[in-house]
């Protein structure tokens, strides 16, 4: 038997270390779902709404890396929105397939259309259709690629009348590429940090979820400047164990000691976070804030470095 569509899309799944597919099934999505099935390596999660399959792709991401949804077109994939917004603002890698309508029912107002790229362009870093099996297997690479590094919600309509047709040959890398670069700041920037670090005896060490795997070297650098630590709350599972240091998550979810320890110190480093409340933020000491997403720099906070 001659792989189709499907066949081909959950290979690529597979092969990408994607276990689950959290979904309801559904006329537009019946051919994933049963190659779902004839694969075996990979597991069909019904659930009784799209919203709590969005909810858990983004939960299993933030546990594991990379997770997937599906909605059938229409109703099915406008209800993984609300998950979706969740997972993209918490910087979660998903893929989302949103099925749609039949391709040459497209632009005539049919039964349940929706414009996908209209509908997903606020939650989502890579948003696109996939209208031929040429398109297929590159788009559900760049889809891939885009969540995983840019950390975020990837969208990939697929029309339901294509997902049984023959699968085309890939004339492109089907592979994820999990490439893990090494960035720093230039010398001149660690100068200025270790000079600052070094001229204020009291520092506080705010973390983020972006210093969720550097526990070790936190728990060092806390220890040499004998400074308090506190985190945000999706940092917390990472940073707050082994940590004689920890003080406690300040925000709208905090305890007055992480909240007193940022504000009386004289000096604040802010690693790898995106803390959103500005109330709880200290405005009479230096603050440095060291993020991997030049975008996040001082939004939040005046910052000396």
């Amino acid at each position: 038997m001659s792989k189709n569509i499907s066949d081909q899309l959950v290979e690529t799944l597979v092969e990408a270390g994607i276990q689950r597919i959290y979904a309801v099934t559904g006329d537009s999505l019946n051919h994933v779902n049963d190659a779902v099935h004839r694969n075996g390596k990979i597991k069909w999660i019904h659930v009784r709404h799209e919203e709590t399959a969005a909810y858990a792709a983004g939960a299993e991401a933030q546990l594991k890396g990379l997770a997937c949804c599906a909605g059938s077109s229409g109703p099915g994939h406008i209800h993984l929105i609300n998950g979706l917004y969740d997972a993209h603002r918490s910087s979660a890698s998903v893929l989302a397939i949103a099925s749609t309508i039949p391709t040459k029912e497209f632009g005539t107002g049919y039964f349940q259309e929706t414009n996908t790229l209209k509908l997903f362009a606020d939650c989502s870093c890579y948003n696109q259709v996939a209208s031929t099996p040429e398109q297929l297997p590159r788009m559900l690479q760049a889809a891939l690629q885009h969540a995983v590094h840019r950390k975020g919600v990837a969208v990939l309509g697929l029309p339901g009348d294509i997902t049984n047709l023959p699968a085309a040959a890939a004339e492109t890398t089907t592979m994820l590429f999990r490439n893990r670069p090494v960035v720093r700041p230039s010398e001149d920037e660690l100068m200025q940090l270790a000079n600052l670090l070094n001229f204020n005896k009291k520092v506080t060490v705010y973390c983020g979820l972006g210093a969720a795997e550097a526990h070790k070297e936190v728990i060092q650098l806390a220890g040499k400047l004998k400074a308090p630590v506190a985190y945000s709350y999706k940092a917390k599972m990472a940073i707050q164990y082994d940590n004689p240091y920890e003080v406690g998550l300040t925000g709208l979810l905090g305890i007055p000691s992480a909240y007193h320890s940022m504000h009386e110190c004289e000096l604040l480093v802010l690693l790898g976070t995106d803390f959103p409340y500005t109330p709880f933020m200290p405005v009479q000491n230096k603050i440095v804030q060291i993020d991997i997403k030049p975008e996040n720099l001082g939004r939040r906070a005046m910052l000396d470095l």
